[in-house]
């Protein structure tokens, strides 16, 4: 009776608090969907102080709701607006909380949100193979463990990475089953058809129809729900582009932040023609983009990204365990009431034998026939009857304890061959993956090998694109030096002398010369400069001037370059007789002469924009004068602390040492750059060229 009673009470308070958190819960949900507008609205804006009042009122108000996939969502939000509006550094370090916080309160959706945000911030940081990582074990993530729930979010995270790589079919394709997926919300939608918009703008128009289309449906809904969107002054900037409405592409980018400001006047630039100033607009972009992504911040990203996958492995071993526990829990709560119920029945039966002994005794009692004898009766079977009941009580309790100990053992056989077939299992499992894995070790061994051969061979050809014999001419000291930072590079240099007939003495040399720097590294950059060497040697045998040389070198590099590659170069033309120098600069870094940088017209790289006309310089006579040409390998090397050698360092070396002839002058630098740098892997290819003409 008292156990049923505090049952009854028990289950009455669970219902009372239940009731009161269900009313609790009914009465924040207007305030949650507000917080969460809110949130959302100003997601894509610049007023910090609103989005993060928001997002931590959101957060407790979730915590208060018990709605945690609500709170961890706020909470990623948070970090992903950190990280791209505010500080970088910061935006990581709320991530690693989120990562520590779900860890600690054993949460598979923190867990999923902590490993989200990280992703987001690898694309962020161009580790966009681990970024893709994340993103489809988010997926697997989600389908194991909450199938109910979107995976509208990593979708249009995949769209964005591929609309980064230039990929907008693929792009397009993650977009499309966001606007596929029944489970997304408006706000997803809207995201999915941004990316959409962005995946039909880079392509010169050729899709205007396409975007126009998709940008009017995007605005129907943008009206619909209130508030702009993922991207929103992106997508009206490309609209304004696209349509050639300048002065409203202009008020777009001065709404957003530094780095997309500076990329956009960029483009705007050169869709209008102005190819110098969206040069120089393209520069101050990529030295901030640059500056942002530093190495600490990429590789404190990597290590969260390794962390996490520890953390999704823990967590599900942990869930075995649990599971396994549970097992074991139920089958000792059935042996437990089945022993429960054998000893109620014993103690009905008990019971029944008390009641036939009562029904006897009275019998006894109101027996009249042989009285004497009737009572030494009654009481020989009374006294029977209680041996009887003690013997079977006994025989009751020792089946009992029999019962007990054969279940122990079974019990215990069985755990010890449930673990034994588990510890075979899993050391048969270990086993094929470390087949697995040796066989893959082979087989990137091998690959590993050839590549590495395939390489030294692409090196050896490249260097025999370089001239390493220099002409033998009383009035030409001329040295040159290239090391690639990779096995393959992007830097260049070659020269070509030609001998033509003159009126007053006879005959007059002439010497053309270059250096040139292409963008990126490794194979690509490798072909590229093969295909600028070529073209170099093809222009000036046909006599061009140097300014004519680079207009159609730029034309033939720009036409079918889609992988957006260029070079800078410099292209000088000298008359060894005279001392006369003309020359152009294409984008890069200024000759050094006499100890002081010359003063040159920067121009454009070659192969951004064919349509720029290239303008041209001389100078009257250089005899005597020391002449450095070098690419950013030099003045840029950093040492392991990212401190870069720099151009004071550089003029302070050449103007100690003046007197320094080409092959000394290069030595010199060579040795000071190695000291600098020291251990640290070198950071790009290093080249020069030193000349001066005799008087």
């Amino acid at each position: 009776m008292t156990r049923t009673v505090y049952r009854l009470l028990l289950l009455l308070l669970t219902m009372t608090i239940g009731a009161e958190a269900v009313a609790q819960t009914a009465d924040n949900a207007p305030i949650i969907e507000q917080l969460q507008q809110d949130m959302y609205r100003y997601f894509n804006t610049a007023e910090e102080e609103r989005f993060t009042q928001a997002v931590e009122q959101l957060k407790e108000a979730a915590l208060k709701a018990g709605n945690e996939k609500l709170f961890y969502k706020a909470w990623a939000n948070q970090a992903n607006y950190t990280f791209t509006r505010i500080n970088r550094q910061a935006g990581l370090d709320i991530c690693a909380a989120i990562y520590s916080y779900a860890q600690q309160h054993g949460s598979k959706y923190g867990l999923y949100a902590s490993t989200f945000a990280n992703a987001g911030m690898l694309t962020s940081l161009q580790q966009k193979t681990m970024a893709v990582q994340g993103y489809m074990k988010c997926i697997e993530y989600l389908s194991n463990n909450f199938p109910e729930e979107s995976t509208a979010p990593v979708y249009l995270s995949l769209s964005r990475i591929a609309m980064n790589d230039n990929d907008a079919e693929k792009a397009r394709d993650y977009a499309n089953k966001v606007l596929a997926d029944p489970k997304s919300s408006k706000i997803h939608k809207l995201s999915a058809m941004s990316y959409i918009c962005l995946s039909y703008s880079n392509i010169e128009g050729k899709y205007k129809e396409e975007f126009n289309r998709i940008y009017h449906e995007r605005e129907k809904l943008k009206a619909e729900m209130g508030h702009e969107g993922l991207f929103g002054q992106a997508i009206d900037f490309e609209y304004a582009l696209l349509n050639e409405k300048y002065d409203t592409a202009k008020q777009v980018i001065e709404l957003m932040t530094p780095m997309n400001r500076l990329h956009c006047y960029s483009r705007l630039y050169e869709k209008k023609g102005q190819y110098k100033e969206a040069l120089s607009w393209y520069k101050r972009y990529r030295n901030y983009r640059d500056s942002l992504n530093v190495a600490s911040v990429r590789q404190q990203a990597s290590e969260q990204a390794a962390e996490l996958g520890v953390a999704r492995a823990e967590m599900e071993a942990k869930d075995l365990r649990l599971a396994n526990q549970a097992l074991r829990l139920t089958q000792a709560e059935q042996a437990l009431r089945q022993r429960q119920l054998e000893a109620e029945a014993a103690e009905l039966e008990l019971k029944n034998r008390d009641a036939q002994l009562a029904n006897a005794a009275m019998q006894l009692k109101h027996a009249t026939l042989d009285g004497e004898a009737k009572e030494w009766q009654y009481r020989q079977e009374l006294a029977e009857m209680e041996a009887q009941k003690n013997a079977e009580a006994a025989q009751r309790l020792s089946q009992t304890y029999i019962f007990v100990i054969i279940a122990i053992v079974l019990v215990t056989l069985a755990f010890f061959t449930y673990r034994r077939i588990k510890q075979v299992r899993k050391l048969k499992a270990i086993n094929d993956e470390l087949r697995t894995a040796y066989q893959q070790l082979e087989q990137t061994t091998t690959v590993k090998n050839r590549m590495e051969s395939e390489l030294r061979i692409a090196r050896d050809i490249q260097m025999t694109m370089v001239p390493e014999i220099f002409p033998d001419r009383a009035n030409l000291d001329m040295q040159a030096y290239i090391q690639p930072a990779k096995e393959v590079g992007g830097d260049l240099y070659t020269f070509l002398l030609v001998d033509r007939p003159d009126d007053e003495d006879g005959s007059e040399a002439l010497l053309y010369f270059c250096i040139g720097d292409v963008s990126g590294k490794g194979i690509p950059a490798s072909l590229f400069m093969a295909q600028t060497t070529r073209l170099f040697r093809s222009m000036a045998a046909q006599g061009l001037m140097p300014a004519d040389i680079a207009n159609k070198m730029n034309r033939e590099l720009s036409d079918h370059n889609e992988q957006g590659m260029f070079v800078t170069m410099f292209i000088g033309l000298a008359n060894l007789q005279t001392g006369h120098l003309d020359f152009c600069n294409c984008g890069h870094n200024p000759p050094v002469i006499n100890g002081e940088f010359l003063n040159v017209e920067s121009n454009a790289p070659l192969a951004l924009w064919p349509e720029m006309d290239f303008v041209g310089e001389e100078i009257a006579d250089i005899r005597g004068q020391r002449l450095l040409l070098y690419t950013d390998g030099l003045n840029e090397a950093e040492d392991g602390w990212q401190n870069q050698f720099g151009d004071d360092h550089l003029l302070q070396l050449l103007q100690q040492h003046p007197d320094d002839d080409a092959q000394q002058t290069i030595d010199m630098l060579r040795e000071a750059v190695a000291e600098h740098v020291g251990d640290a892997e070198p950071s790009d290819d290093l080249t020069m060229l030193c000349m001066k003409i005799r008087k």
